[in-house]
C-alpha cells in the first residue's frame, strides 16, 4: 500500500485518528476536529487535549466535548415526571429541578399546571410540587407526585442543597399578592393536560394593576417541609429571572439569571440583604434562558446549561467559567449542547421522539457530582411555537412531528400556537461510563 504525504497542518487540524480498511488498501478518516486542541479549556472543561484531540468525559461528545452524550430512553424504566390523576388523566409539568437526598432517591420540584391545562397557561395556573423516583439512584427515571409545595402562582423552581443540609429553593411567585395579579385568576377549562382554546396565555393579560413576577427564596430542612416563609430577592426587573443558584461550602452563594440580567452573589444566602446587584459577567455573551448551573469539584470550574431562547427553539447551550462565574466561555459558541430528537431504546423499533419543545434544562448529578443525566419541560405535539397563524380546517390527520401543519385552529389571536399544549418532564439519563 502507497501512503500519501499529508502536510503537518491539515493532520492537526483534521485527522483524529485513522482506521486502515483491510483489503481496500485505503486510510479513512473516520473522526475530524475543526482545530487541534491545546488544553482542557478547547473540551469545554468536559475532557483532556490529547495530543490536539479532545477525549471526552462520558457523559459529553462532539469535537469539544459541548455536546450531551445521551442514552436512549428506555421508556419502561421511566421518562421523567409524567403525573395521572385520580381519573386516568393527565398533567401538565414542566422542568424539573432534581438532587439526591439523603435516603438515597432523587426528589424533584418542577411547575405543575392546576385545572388540566397545559404550558400556555403556565402564568395563571402553574403551581410547584414535589416529586420522588421510585428506584434507587442507579436508576432515577421515573418520578411520582407527592405534594404541593407552593400554591398557584409558583413557577420554575430550582432548589439547591445549603451545606448545613437545608434545601434552599428559588422560584417565581406573587406570594402576598392578590390572586391573578401576575396576570390573569386561573384558567378552569383544561382537560387532560390541555388548555381550551380559550384559555388566556401570557400575551393575554389582563391584571390591573400587573404585579411582578417576583423571585422568591425558601427553605426546609427536609425534603418534604415545611418550607419556610418564602423572601423577595431583589432584581432591577419585573419580569422573572430565572435564577439558578450554587451554595458555596461558606454559605456564599452564586446564581445566574437570564444573560441581560447575568449573576448574583451573596455573602449568606439566608440573608438577602446580603445580596449583591445583578451583574454582566465578561466573556463571550451567554445565549438563552432558564440557566442552570453546577460546579465540577475536581477543578473548581463552573458549567451553565441554557435553554436556546424562545419556544421555537428547543434546543440550549453549554458555557463554562473558570473564575467563579466572573467571566464566561465556550469552545464554540454555535454547538448545541442538546436538542429536540430523542432516540428510544426499548420498546424496541420505536421511533424517535422528536419534541416541540425542550426548555428548562436542568442537569442531575450523582453520588460523585458528576451529571447523570438532563430534565426538561418538553412537549411532543406539534405546533408549538411563536407564530401567528389563522384558523384553518381541521386536520384530517395527527401533524406529523418536526413540521408545523397547515391545518386546525390558530394562535387565537396571539403568537403563541400551540393548540395541544400538553407538556411533562422528561428525564434523559447520560452515559456514565
Amino acid at each position: 500500500m502507497m501512503l500519501q504525504y499529508i502536510p503537518q497542518y491539515i493532520f492537526a487540524v483534521c485527522v483524529a485518528h485513522m482506521v486502515y480498511v483491510g483489503g481496500a488498501g485505503v486510510l479513512k478518516i473516520s473522526e475530524y476536529n475543526r482545530s487541534a486542541c491545546t488544553s482542557a479549556k478547547d473540551c469545554n472543561y468536559n475532557g483532556q487535549c490529547n495530543s490536539g484531540i479532545c477525549k471526552c468525559t462520558p457523559q459529553f461528545t462532539g469535537n469539544e466535548c459541548g455536546v450531551f452524550n445521551f442514552k436512549p430512553l428506555n421508556t419502561e424504566n421511566g421518562i421523567g415526571l409524567r403525573t395521572i390523576d385520580p381519573n386516568g388523566l393527565q398533567v401538565s409539568s414542566w422542568g424539573g429541578s432534581v438532587h439526591l437526598a439523603d435516603d438515597g432517591l432523587y426528589h424533584m420540584w418542577a411547575a405543575e399546571m392546576t385545572h388540566g391545562v397545559g404550558i400556555k397557561a403556565w402564568i395563571s395556573n402553574s403551581q410547584v410540587v414535589h416529586a420522588v423516583a421510585d428506584a434507587p439512584d442507579t436508576a432515577p427515571y421515573r418520578f411520582v407526585r407527592k405534594e404541593i409545595v407552593a400554591p398557584v402562582f409558583a413557577h420554575e423552581p430550582t432548589v439547591s442543597r445549603a451545606p448545613t443540609g437545608e434545601w434552599v429553593m428559588f422560584y417565581t411567585t406573587n406570594y402576598g399578592e392578590k390572586p391573578g395579579s401576575q396576570c390573569n385568576p386561573p384558567c378552569l377549562w383544561g382537560y387532560n393536560g390541555t388548555s381550551a382554546l380559550q384559555c388566556p396565555n401570557d400575551q393575554q393579560c389582563h391584571a390591573n394593576p400587573r404585579q411582578p413576577l417576583a423571585s422568591r427564596m425558601s427553605y426546609a430542612n427536609s425534603t418534604d417541609g415545611p418550607w419556610s416563609t418564602p423572601v423577595l430577592v431583589p432584581s432591577p426587573t419585573e419580569s422573572d429571572t430565572n435564577m439558578a443558584c450554587i451554595i458555596r461550602p461558606n454559605n456564599s452563594l452564586v446564581c445566574a439569571g437570564r444573560p441581560d440580567l447575568g449573576m448574583l452573589r451573596a455573602d449568606d444566602w439566608r440573608d438577602v440583604t446580603t445580596y449583591r446587584t445583578w451583574q454582566r459577567p465578561g466573556g463571550v455573551a451567554m445565549r438563552g434562558e432558564d440557566p442552570m448551573l453546577w460546579e465540577d469539584h475536581s477543578n473548581g470550574v463552573l458549567h451553565c446549561v441554557t435553554h436556546g431562547g424562545g419556544w421555537g427553539q428547543p434546543y440550549g447551550y453549554h458555557y463554562y467559567s473558570v473564575d467563579g462565574g466572573y467571566t464566561w466561555g465556550t469552545a464554540n459558541s454555535d454547538t448545541k449542547v442538546y436538542e429536540n430528537t430523542v432516540e428510544i431504546s426499548h420498546p424496541p423499533n420505536t421511533p424517535a421522539k422528536i419534541l416541540s419543545r425542550r426548555e428548562r434544562p436542568h442537569v442531575v448529578l450523582g453520588r460523585k457530582g458528576e451529571p447523570i443525566g438532563l430534565t426538561n419541560g418538553v412537549t411532543e405535539a406539534w405546533p408549538c411555537t411563536l407564530q401567528l397563524e389563522p384558523d384553518r380546517p381541521p386536520c384530517k390527520k395527527p401533524p406529523v412531528p418536526g413540521h408545523n401543519p397547515k391545518c386546525g385552529p390558530g394562535s387565537n389571536g396571539t403568537t403563541i400556537w400551540c393548540p395541544v399544549d400538553y407538556c411533562y418532564t422528561l428525564f434523559q439519563p447520560l452515559m456514565t461510563d
